[in-house]
């Protein structure tokens, strides 16, 4: 697809809800937070001119960077601090922190793993960080066939775009491959079925 033939929306990283959405998302990234979710799937769509089957989520931005990222997560967390945020539900745990900005209306979640090695599943694309179309593929897979997913229609759609996605990195057997160490009970049938479209 020829980029100059895109609309002005579609070249946008996401749909920008508050006036911190953006740079919230690049600070995050300069703080080693990786974008993750319906946002990351979006931006990853539009980068790649795939069809994007949903929109993303109106007022929340998730991110996922390692525990041992604790000079990124304590300068990320003042930078929320210094843009209005204040610490909301589960607050700050050695697992997440969970901060809202009230007056403009927007939650940012940063997920803290403990698995070692999760950076290796971070990329960076268009300048942004964000958590890599396999991985997330795997996750959501994982979820909907533990029967842990409460949104399976939505995981679905996100699913079918992230394999379009990867098709476009050319990341197939990859893809494959982690299939094969993560989830190998998957039943090929079934995931060929939710690899249908949808709408």
């Amino acid at each position: 697809m020829n980029y100059r033939k895109l609309t002005h929306k579609q070249r946008r990283i996401k749909d920008s809800y508050t006036t911190l959405d953006v740079p919230i998302v690049r600070e995050a990234s300069r703080c080693g937070c990786a974008l993750l979710g319906g946002t990351a799937v979006q931006m990853l769509a539009r980068f790649y001119h795939v069809k994007e089957r949903r929109s993303c989520s109106i007022d929340d931005l998730d991110f996922l960077t390692p525990a041992s990222n604790r000079e990124g997560i304590s300068a990320f967390k003042h930078k929320l601090i210094t843009n209005g945020f204040e610490p909301i539900k589960m607050g700050e745990s050695d697992y997440m922190l969970n901060y809202e900005n009230k007056e403009v209306g927007v939650e940012v979640d940063v997920l803290i793993s403990w698995e070692p090695g999760i950076e290796e599943h971070f990329i960076k694309v268009n300048g942004i960080l964000t958590v890599e179309p396999c991985y997330m593929f795997v996750s959501k897979l994982q979820r909907i066939f533990s029967g842990l997913s409460t949104k399976n229609e939505l995981d679905t759609q996100d699913i079918n775009t992230l394999y379009d996605i990867i098709e476009s990195r050319d990341e197939i057997e990859k893809l494959q491959d982690m299939i094969a160490d993560e989830i190998p009970e998957v039943d090929e049938d079934e995931l060929n079925a939710l690899l249908q479209e949808t709408n």
